[in-house]
């Protein structure tokens, strides 16, 4: 059914087809913040779907994806949903991380362009490959015009960048 119901969301021709593939997926998916054993498989295809995304859906797919980067492992019952790890799922959403970057940098949408500040913040913590370069994009966007707007917002979330950097 996961599959299908992504195929949906990536394909949807409009906004209401795209939201409710979305909530299906999230009723199917995500319990309180609490990843389950499909979260990094459908990370995967979120990622892969952003490349051949609609219009209705980026900032949906993005969406989602920051929900499973911010997702934990519940620690009384870490199986509760299956195996599932946290580092298993920033992996697979760090393969995303050019295409937040990109949507950061020329997207429209602005609930996309917040969801990609908070991806490129929690790549850059998951992957210490991918810190300097979160800390240095963050840092040109905040100098644009252009991304003025969400100024506030992205010096916020170098804090944490920042602190693992240094510490």
């Amino acid at each position: 059914m996961m599959p299908r119901l992504v195929l949906d969301l990536v394909r949807a021709k409009d906004r209401a087809q795209a939201e409710e593939a979305c909530t299906r997926i999230n009723s199917l998916v995500f319990w309180n913040g609490l990843l389950s054993q499909v979260s990094p498989a459908l990370a995967s295809a979120l990622v892969h779907g952003l490349w051949h995304r609609g219009e209705h859906s980026e900032d949906l797919i993005l969406g989602l994806l920051a929900d499973i980067a911010g997702g934990f492992v519940d620690e009384r019952d870490s199986t509760a949903f299956g195996e599932v790890s946290v580092e298993d799922c920033l992996r697979e959403v760090c393969r995303g991380y050019p295409a937040y970057v990109e949507i950061l940098e020329t997207g429209v949408n602005a609930d996309s362009r917040t969801a990609c500040i908070d991806l490129i913040v929690q790549c850059g913590l998951a992957d210490s490959g991918l810190r300097d370069r979160s800390i240095f994009f963050l840092v040109e966007a905040v100098r644009r015009a252009d991304l003025a707007q969400y100024r506030s917002v992205i010096e916020d979330s170098l804090n944490e960048p920042r602190a693992v950097e240094g510490g």
